[in-house]
């Protein structure tokens, strides 16, 4: 009998997924029902058209979304844009076209027995049987559509909403979406943005992109890091080696220890310290699965935010955006917490503390950007799927609030601690199992091993 599967979300885990459902689907066929809530399918929030150019953070030869292809985004982009190399970092709308292009191609080459359904519709909830099994997506507007097996693909989490911003919901100056931002804003104004990862990088740049007129530029994160800049790899600097320099690590300041032991070899080869972040992060799951939690809590208190600034790095020509804005005085990085945010008419009086002092400063501006980043801690979400499925008991935090428990394959874990047969998740949530899965490597990779999970299961 021909398999259903029921993926809800269309961003870049849904779609990759569905693709390689549709290459490789199950001899008795199937039908992949691919759920959007937004208005198109392939882009998601991440690679969604905007006036602004937001890039990808990865060069265009690292960027495909098939492990077995590697330069296949490359090839792509070459059909869009003239003189494209592998380098270069490219427009995040253009991978969006690349991820529509991925799934149709994948359309047209499944076998006769294998259909595509695109729904567009907002899941609420998910239902399974008496028995565990036969997974049901739920609308508040049309049947629920019934399958084999429903894999939650919702995409990126929103930012969550400060406690002290409860009461500035639809102000003028307030801006919730960091992506939603005015363009009239001149020299005479001032912006805080809130965070200093790469969505205040975006931020920044988006909101410098008129020369003449930049509005002064204020940041304020807790530790007032900003990620560090990409450069070319050449990966074959180290050659081998590189498991035995970690394996031995059994405890997180030995781990510490083996990774600048294993930059150092690196470097003194005429490498790049970029490289040794390359080789952990390949080893990064395996790491993590074996680190005991009282460790792994020792390194999300006092390591991650060092480690989310070397993994995830700034395109070079916005990492130079930001020095020049910062050389110009238009933009001033901060470390602290915020207080408390009052409104002034049509502008925000922000008193906050910055880090390592006793004082409170005040400053007031005319905008105010939440770039804090994915909200991954699910006890916190303000998305309805999510509350729904975790107030029935379907899915459960993790011990350190960064994803969703999963066991193999991304089948989840409900509160009672039992594995579904049935229900999985697929995307940047799966970091509470492995650290590191937010990037489309990683992704991709989760994608090709649950879909051959999904085909090859009874």
């Amino acid at each position: 009998m021909r398999k259903t599967f029921v993926i809800v979300g269309a961003g870049f885990s849904g779609t990759v997924l569905a693709a390689n459902l549709l290459r490789k689907p199950p001899l008795e066929g199937a039908e992949v029902v691919l759920i959007e809530r937004g208005a198109a399918m392939g882009r998601g929030v991440a690679y969604a058209a905007h006036e602004f150019p937001y890039l990808l953070n990865v060069p265009a030869a690292r960027s495909s979304a098939d492990s077995s292809d590697p330069l296949q985004f490359l090839r792509f982009a070459q059909t869009r844009l003239s003189e494209v190399g592998g380098d270069d970092f490219l427009p995040r709308a253009l991978y969006g076209e690349y991820l529509q292009d991925l799934l149709l191609q994948a359309e047209r080459a499944a076998p006769s027995n294998v259909r595509l359904l695109r729904v567009f519709g907002e899941v609420t909830g998910v239902r399974l049987s008496e028995h565990g099994v036969s997974p049901a997506a739920r609308f508040a507007d049309r049947a629920p559509i019934v399958g084999d097996a429903l894999i939650l693909a919702p995409g990126n989490p929103s930012a969550p909403l400060p406690p002290w911003a409860a009461g500035l919901r639809g102000h003028f100056a307030f801006r919730q979406d960091p992506r939603d931002l005015p363009d009239t804003l001149t020299e005479e104004h001032s912006v805080l943005i809130l965070g200093n990862g790469l969505t205040m990088a975006d931020a920044a740049s988006a909101l410098s992109r008129h020369p003449q007129r930049v509005p002064l530029l204020h940041t304020i994160s807790r530790h007032g890091l900003i990620p560090k800049t990409q450069a070319r790899l050449h990966t074959d600097v180290m050659r081998g080696g590189a498991e035995a320099l970690l394996s031995v690590a059994h405890s997180l300041r030995k781990l510490l220890r083996a990774c600048r032991d294993l930059a150092r070899e690196i470097e003194s080869r005429g490498g790049d310290w970029r490289e040794a972040v390359a080789v952990i992060r390949n080893l990064a799951s395996d790491l993590w699965q074996r680190m005991p939690h009282v460790e792994r809590r020792r390194f999300v208190r006092h390591v991650q935010v060092h480690w989310d600034i070397h993994r995830h790095r700034l395109p070079p020509q916005l990492a130079e955006r930001l020095d020049n804005l910062r050389r110009s005085g238009k933009l001033r990085i901060g470390a602290g917490r915020i207080h408390d945010v009052a409104a002034v008419g049509r502008r925000l009086r922000i008193s906050w503390r910055p880090r390592g002092t006793a004082m409170t400063g005040e400053m007031t501006v005319d905008l105010l950007v939440n770039a804090t980043g994915p909200n991954y801690n699910i006890e916190r979400s303000e998305d309805a799927l999510v509350n729904s499925l975790r107030s029935s008991g379907l899915v459960s935090a993790d011990a350190l609030n960064l994803g969703i428990r999963t066991a193999r394959f991304g089948a989840c874990v409900d509160a009672a601690g039992s594995v579904s047969r049935c229900l999985y998740y697929l995307g940047p949530l799966l970091r509470a199992g492995h650290l590191d899965a937010t990037a489309a490597a990683e992704l991709c990779i989760h994608a090709e091993r649950l879909a051959a999970h999904l085909t090859l299961r009874g």
